[in-house]
């Protein structure tokens, strides 16, 4: 069969399933899956899914938690602390003939949560489309994606297709604030493949590159109290406020001297973002006293490019905050106190020759009459446990849409049947697979 014929095929097959995929991607953005850390509360959506697809047939289908992998707590990727009853991963896999290429498509079921609140223009879980738009947390990131992955398994049972190579595609659990477990512990459980997809919402660019990153907590300290004894007192809130303003500076050094050594990051102005996400000075329950606060601290969150180590991280800015403490003594009389609150996002970059890359563009190419553009992700993910502790490579490619994380988020529909479409199409070709 021509390519031009295969292409015609393919769009014709999933066009029939074409409601299938919206309805999925609907019901799924309606099942809250908040991840609010140390817990999470995937399981309804988790059970919706694994019972939509139980009887798929040639499918063999697993749901478990992470801990049910035993070994998954010694292993040097576990990040402690998180709880992980009633969140349960859940892995199709339909298996080849031969020890063909594998493939896995790997999304996660949690979502943030619905703050900020109130919405704008729908609920968080109407699951309203609009203009092309499927609305609702989780939608963009990434439930909109588990519908377009999944569907493939469907696909194949339905059609009786052969593949010579074994097609696996996953829903995990607590890859938000900076988790990652639920993806580790299905590599642990066997789940494998020679290239990794994940559909992360990278806005059509094909990127086999990621960003990494950590979030870190900066406390400052005071002496508490009003002074109206004569006590001599420290507001930490004007050390806090000095840090902050250098943040902006901080800002403009890193990405003035970031020099990209990944493929893929090259020529970018700005690589590198800072994320300063939570602030908190004083008493801030209802009825609070009016005093001066013993302490103060912000978050935030710094990303790294591929090269960078954890340790680099943690030297870069702990170097910097200090050296801003050293020169403003009138307002930091303690010095600041800087903690790693996240495991490290490891940054990764794919081989730019590896033949997955022009696979993807070629479908891609196929379907849209567009060339995608091929570019690092402008994110971090859980990718890195792909790549780094399992030497897979790892592709990032997903769909647009906006506001994630915030008020209002939306997937285009369009984008996730477009989807299903290319990665029918590199299915068949990696794995070996013909349509009946």
């Amino acid at each position: 069969m021509k390519d031009e014929d295969f292409f015609k095929k393919i769009d014709a097959i999933v066009c029939d399933y074409e409601k299938e995929i919206i309805s999925l991607a609907k019901d799924l953005v309606k099942i809250p899956s908040e991840n609010i850390a140390p817990d999470g509360f995937e399981k309804k959506a988790q059970e919706f899914l694994y019972y939509k697809l139980k009887d798929t047939k040639y499918l063999d289908l697993d749901m478990f938690t992470p801990l049910e992998v035993k070994e998954i707590i010694d292993h040097p990727a576990y990040f402690k602390g998180r709880n992980y009853k009633d969140r349960p991963n859940v892995v199709g896999k339909i298996k080849g003939k031969s020890d063909s290429k594998s493939i896995i498509f790997s999304s996660h079921m949690d979502t943030v949560t619905r703050n900020p609140l109130p919405w704008k223009e729908n609920d968080p879980f109407s699951g309203k489309i609009e203009d092309g738009n499927l609305y609702g947390r989780g939608s963009l990131d990434m439930k909109g994606q588990i519908a377009s992955t999944f569907i493939l398994l469907k696909i194949v049972s339905d059609l009786n297709i052969e593949l010579d190579g074994s097609l696996i595609v996953e829903s995990v659990v607590d890859e938000e604030n900076a988790g990652s477990n639920g993806t580790l512990a299905s590599r642990l459980r066997g789940y494998n493949a020679d290239i990794a997809i994940v559909p992360e919402p990278s806005m059509l660019s094909v990127c086999p590159a990621c960003k990494g990153g950590k979030v870190y907590k900066v406390v400052t300290e005071g002496k508490a109290g009003t002074g109206y004894g004569g006590e001599e007192l420290i507001n930490p809130a004007y050390g806090l406020g000095a840090l902050m303003r250098s943040i902006s500076d901080y800002y403009d050094y890193i990405n003035s001297n970031a020099n990209p050594s990944g493929f893929f990051y090259k020529g970018e102005k700005k690589p590198r973002e800072v994320i300063l996400d939570k602030v908190q000075i004083g008493d801030l329950s209802p009825g609070g006293n009016i005093t001066i606060p013993d302490k103060a601290w912000f978050s935030i969150f710094i990303q790294s490019l591929p090269g960078y180590s954890e340790q680099d991280l943690d030297n870069e800015f702990s170097s910097f905050i200090l050296n801003v403490a050293k020169n403003d003594k009138k307002v930091l009389a303690n010095m600041p106190k800087i903690t790693g609150i996240t495991r490290y996002l490891w940054p990764f970059e794919t081989n730019p020759d590896h033949p997955s890359i022009p696979l993807i563009k070629e479908s891609f190419e196929g379907f849209s009459g567009q060339s995608p553009k091929v570019e690092g992700a402008k994110f971090a993910c859980d990718g890195f446990i792909f790549h780094k502790y399992f030497n897979t490579p790892t592709i990032i490619f997903g769909p647009r849409g906006g506001n994630a994380h915030a008020q209002d988020e939306f997937v285009k529909v369009d984008d996730l049947i477009l989807l299903t479409k290319i990665f029918l199409y590199v299915v068949l070709k990696w794995c070996g697979g013909k349509i009946n």
